[in-house]
Formats: C-alpha cells, structure tokens, sequence
C-alpha cells in the first residue's frame, strides 16, 4: 500500500424505475481548482477519483440490487463533462453513463478538463450578461 497514493471513492444509488437528472458529482470549479494545483505541482498521480453506482428497485418492500457500475474519473473525456451551471456549479451525470475513453496522461487530462472549465464558463459569463445585465442597463444610467 502506498501511504502518499489516496482512491477517492465516491458512491451513488439509482432507483431505476424512476427516469431522474443526473446527480449532482462534484463541484466543477473545486475540480478546476484540483487541476491547476495538479499542474502546478507537477503531481499528476497522488490520488484518484472513482464512481461507483448502484442500481436499484423496490420489491415487495426490499431494495434489491439490481446492477453495479465502476469508472474513473480521469478516465472520462473531459469535454464530455455536463456542468450545470444553476445546481452551484456542479458537474452531472449518471456513472453508468460515464466514458472511458480518455488514453491519454494524467497531466493532459487536467489540462483538458480546465480548457473545457474556461469555455464553458466563458459560455456562462456571456449569457449572463445578454439575459441579466444588457436588459437592466437602461434603467440605471
């Protein structure tokens, strides 16, 4: 066991016979943050970030176990990463849904997330001030 490596596990349930938003998973600014201190440090593999789901219903009064899920976080596309902006920033998704495509380093993936971090911020930003600011100048000049 090496004592400077951390598994981050993370654990959700599903009740399968009800069509739901994806949970909420992690903060997408926290990770943001995590990346830049990742990149930063030049510490690319001190910890990881995993997800289990599981799958459920209800029978006769008993919640059974229906299926079970298992990805990595740093193993997702970064640009594939829901963020909901109203739900405090949070990144969603079902961890069956989850891809396992990304192959490349660690490093790349930080990188990655924060370039889709930005954009989608920016996106954010933008919108905001057509719909929040731009209509509401006009009353205050």
């Amino acid at each position: 066991m090496d004592k400077d490596f951390f598994e981050i596990i993370d654990i959700k349930t599903r009740n399968i016979s009800k069509k739901a938003q994806p949970p909420n998973i992690i903060s997408a600014y926290k990770l943001a943050q995590t990346c830049a201190k990742m990149i930063d440090n030049n510490e690319f593999d001190t910890f990881d970030i995993n997800y289990i789901e599981i799958d459920w219903e209800l029978k006769d009064d008993k919640l059974i176990c229906v299926d079970a899920h298992h990805k990595k976080l740093f193993k997702s596309n970064p640009s594939d990463l829901y963020i909901n902006w109203g739900a405090s920033m949070q990144i969603q998704f079902h961890v069956s849904d989850l891809n396992q495509d990304f192959k490349d380093s660690r490093g790349n993936w930080a990188r990655a997330y924060l370039k889709h971090f930005v954009e989608q911020a920016k996106r954010r930003a933008k919108d905001m001030i057509e719909k929040f600011v731009i209509p509401f100048e006009k009353y205050i000049k």
